[in-house]
C-alpha cells in the first residue's frame, strides 16, 4: 500500500511539474511576408499628386483601384492602356516579379515593370514605361501609379 501510495504522489508531482513547465505558449510571430500580404488588403486610392500617367491621359484617368496579394486591377480611362498587373510577394516582404496588362494594341513595353511598396506598407507604387509600335497614340510614355491605403 506504501507503495502504491508513493507511486501515485509521484506521478502527480510529475503531472504537475509537466503542466506548470508549459506555461502559456507564445504568440505566433507573422513573418515579412505574412505581413506584406495582410497590409495589401484593404480599401486603396489613387493619389493623383504623386501620380504620372503617360502622355494624352487625363490625371483623373484612373477612377478606381483592386489591390489583392498577387496584383493590381485598375478602371477609367486608364483601361484603354493598361488594366492592371500583376507582383509576387516574397518571402521577405518584398513585391517582386511585377508587371503590367497593356490593353492597347499599338504600346508595348519597354523595360522592366518595378512595384514597390513602402516600408509602413500604406504606399505602393507601380513604375513601367511604354514604346508606340506603329504611330503616335495616346498612353505611350513614362508611368508611374502611386496608391495610397485608405483602410
Amino acid at each position: 500500500m506504501k507503495i502504491l501510495r508513493n507511486l501515485t504522489l509521484l506521478s502527480l508531482l510529475a503531472a504537475f511539474v509537466t503542466l506548470y513547465s508549459c506555461g502559456e505558449s507564445e504568440p505566433d510571430v507573422k513573418s515579412d511576408q505574412e505581413l506584406t500580404i495582410e497590409a495589401l488588403s484593404g480599401t486603396w486610392n489613387v493619389n493623383t499628386g504623386s501620380t504620372q500617367l503617360g502622355t494624352g491621359l487625363a490625371d483623373d484617368a484612373i477612377t478606381s483601384v483592386t489591390i489583392t496579394s498577387t496584383g493590381f486591377s485598375l478602371e477609367g480611362d486608364i483601361t484603354a492602356v493598361v488594366d492592371g498587373g500583376s507582383f509576387t510577394v516574397a518571402e521577405s516582404g518584398a513585391l517582386e516579379n511585377g508587371s503590367v496588362n497593356i490593353t492597347s494594341a499599338d504600346l508595348a513595353l519597354d523595360g522592366d515593370v518595378t512595384v514597390s511598396l513602402n516600408s509602413a506598407k500604406t504606399q505602393l507604387t507601380v513604375s513601367f514605361t511604354t514604346v508606340v509600335k506603329d504611330a503616335r497614340v495616346s498612353g505611350s510614355g513614362s508611368f508611374s501609379i502611386v496608391m495610397t491605403k485608405a483602410s
